[in-house]
């Protein structure tokens, strides 16, 4: 019986190489999804936008070179990604609107939010 955990942890040994050969476990995507990063995956704000203008394009919207498809009602205040909820903007003025809705309105995105009351 002395030889199987030394089998076991070859096994896990393979298993890591195996992982870290093909990005894995630890691949900046599954740790920013163990940490609970909303920014990572089905969940982030390009994904979000890539929805929306996919929803938009298959009910027959024809976007032009400089235009993008922008939320009605933004996702971050609980707009959704139908098509019905997105309008075509141009990239200049979609794109500077990150981060402004709730209490960091007029900053960048990322903005730090205000700590009054």
């Amino acid at each position: 019986m002395a030889a199987k955990p030394k089998q076991d942890m070859k096994k896990k040994a393979a298993t890591r190489r195996a992982r870290n050969a093909r990005g894995g476990a630890d691949s900046d995507y599954a740790a920013a999804k163990r940490r609970g990063d909303e920014n990572a995956g089905k969940d982030s704000k390009s994904n979000k936008a890539h929805k929306l203008r996919r929803n938009m394009e298959s009910n027959g919207t024809k976007f032009k070179k400089g235009e993008d498809a922008g939320h009605k009602k933004s996702s971050k205040s609980g707009g959704s990604s139908a098509a019905s909820n997105g309008r075509k903007e141009s990239q200049s003025s979609n794109r500077s609107k990150g981060g402004k809705s709730g209490n960091t309105a007029g900053k960048a995105a990322g903005g730090r939010k205000s700590t009054r009351t």
